[in-house]
């Protein structure tokens, strides 16, 4: 069990190598990365792990196949690479997908093109390479996806990336992390910098939660915050320019469209879109635009739902989906560097700086190259501060807590007897040996061998393991990110009595506190519904 309290004494009570501010998946694996080699590493976040940028992803790792119209290879390049080694080190959430390319005449890439491109992504995939690329025939198209627009098509070309689970994948680093002995802690706020002789010497963090104010001393200070990054930096120099143009991507969640993932171009504007199987639903997106509004408030608007579900309806002409059949949308912000003309020709590469005050900056970037950015980021602070310390691991040692062996599970043999063998094997995947954890808990209490309600398999115990051992404070936290719940088609919203009941347990709730948290999950979810209403002014 992993205590708040114990981690939020350590990060006030002894002095850190290193602090990290952001816990999104760069400030993860810069902890994981850091503490790997034997630093003293302290993390703090302003919301839950992952709660930003970080869940709200097109949920692919993947080398960037439409970079290459660009002319970034390089990039393309190191995509490919650590997508090899993310689907080595995680590979319960990070999975191969085959994704169909449907090609139709009068698009801006042609047969030929997209045959060339896929051609030469294969190539610089080199000893990296995932399965193999090919080109079905129009006929053929559509054994494959019997639904999709046939008037038109020429054919389709076939390839694989990776899907994953975004918000997990970023626990897993933190977890980790927290195993070696970083302070990882959510919901705490920078306020500001305490400096001396013109350089930083602690960060002044408020915990949300209670608004206590406390210190916290380093030899180093990263910003990791995503497209918070300009704020941070203001914390440290409030003359500094901005580095950063942030652009908002929406996606959809509509009733499942297809059996294989799509990555299509839409029609006028020649935007490249993704259609990915996600549980019962399809996932769609994204859309970008920069955007002016407060990054913690970005959702999708009535206009944005309208841009994909066009397109979807355009791809998709049997289903004729409206705003009232979509199960859920979010919106994130990507922390592009900044940049002029049209945000889909943006560069998608990082780049690290340190200002006078001695604060480390790592921005842009994107999801798949977050080991790499964080390695890049160690070295450079080993670099600076001459730290006695080996060399980077994090490509080597995996990031999912190792199968537990059959007869450490057969010492739980009376809770195993309560799960069915496919609900074993999906725990085993999904948990590794933390496995044991959750048999602990079922064998303390029966009822949570139970699924939490008829439309989830989601059982009591994952809950409850979530405030234990996985650093949950709420139920958004539980529902939303250490599992899938809030994006099902019933957003979990039926077993809410019974997560409000395994939240006062488990999670040491008050009645008055786990009510409020179910309030507010509430409110996380008719967000992501919100545009709905703007629609239905729209019409009017």
């Amino acid at each position: 069990m992993i205590s708040r309290e114990s981690v939020l004494a350590t990060l006030e009570s002894r002095p850190h190598d290193l602090l990290v501010i952001g816990g999104g998946i760069v400030g993860a694996g810069i902890a994981r990365d850091a503490t790997l080699r034997g630093l003293r590493v302290a993390l703090i976040e302003q919301g839950d792990f992952a709660s930003g940028t970080s869940s709200k992803t097109s949920k692919l790792i993947h080398g960037g196949l439409r970079y290459l119209e660009q002319g970034r290879v390089s990039l393309v390049r190191q995509g490919l690479r650590e997508r090899m080694i993310l689907r080595t080190i995680a590979p319960s959430v990070v999975k191969p997908l085959p994704i169909l390319i449907p090609v139709y005449r009068g698009n801006s890439r042609s047969l030929w093109k997209v045959r060339a491109g896929l051609w030469l992504y294969h190539l610089l995939a080199a000893r990296n390479r995932m399965g193999v690329h090919r080109m079905y025939s129009a006929r053929r198209a559509l054994t494959l996806e019997p639904s999709l627009k046939e008037q038109g098509l020429q054919g389709v070309g076939c390839y694989s990336d990776c899907i994953m689970n975004d918000a997990r994948l970023c626990l897993a680093n933190v977890l980790q992390a927290t195993l070696f002995g970083a302070a990882c802690a959510n919901y705490i706020r920078l306020r500001s910098f305490l400096k001396s002789e013109g350089k930083i010497r602690a960060a002044v963090a408020e915990d949300v939660f209670t608004g206590k104010i406390f210190e916290i001393r380093a030899s180093a200070f990263v910003n990791a915050a995503g497209p918070w990054a300009d704020s941070i930096r203001r914390l440290s120099d409030d003359s500094c320019s901005a580095r950063l143009a942030p652009t908002k991507g929406i996606h959809l969640l509509v009733p499942r469209l297809s059996h294989e993932a799509l990555f299509t171009e839409a029609r006028f504007d020649q935007r490249m879109f993704f259609v990915l199987p996600w549980g019962e639903t399809s996932l769609v997106g994204t859309t970008e635009k920069v955007t002016q509004s407060s990054l913690e408030a970005l959702s999708a608007d009535g206009n944005e739902v309208s841009y994909l579900l066009e397109k979807l309806n355009y791809l998709f002409p049997g289903r004729r989906l409206g705003p009232e059949d979509v199960v859920a949308t979010f919106a994130g912000a990507r922390p592009l560097l900044a940049f002029s003309g049209s945000s889909t020709q943006a560069s998608r590469e990082h780049r690290i700086e340190v200002d006078g005050q001695g604060l480390v900056s790592i921005l842009g970037g994107k999801f798949t190259t977050f080991r790499l950015m964080a390695q890049q980021t160690v070295d450079f602070l080993v670099r600076q501060f001459r730290w006695q310390v080996d060399a980077c691991i994090t490509h080597e040692v995996s990031l999912m807590e190792e199968v537990t062996p059959p007869m450490w599970i057969h010492q739980w043999k009376e809770a195993t007897q309560l799960l069915s063998q496919e609900t074993l094997a999906r725990l085993l995947l999904q948990y590794g040996a933390a496995v044991v954890e959750l048999l602990k808990l079922v064998a303390e209490d029966k009822s949570l061998a139970q699924p939490i309600c008829c439309h989830q398999e989601t059982l009591g115990a994952e809950i409850a393991h979530g405030f234990r051992s996985e650093l949950a404070c709420t139920l958004t936290d539980v529902l939303a990110r250490r599992t899938q719940i809030a994006w099902a088609p019933c957003h979990g919203l039926d077993a809410a009595a019974t997560c409000v009941a395994i939240a006062q347990r488990w999670g040491q709730l008050s009645s008055e506190a786990a009510q409020r948290q179910l309030a507010q999950y509430h409110a996380f979810i008719e967000q992501g519904l919100a545009f709905r209403r703007s629609s239905t002014m729209a019409a009017r």
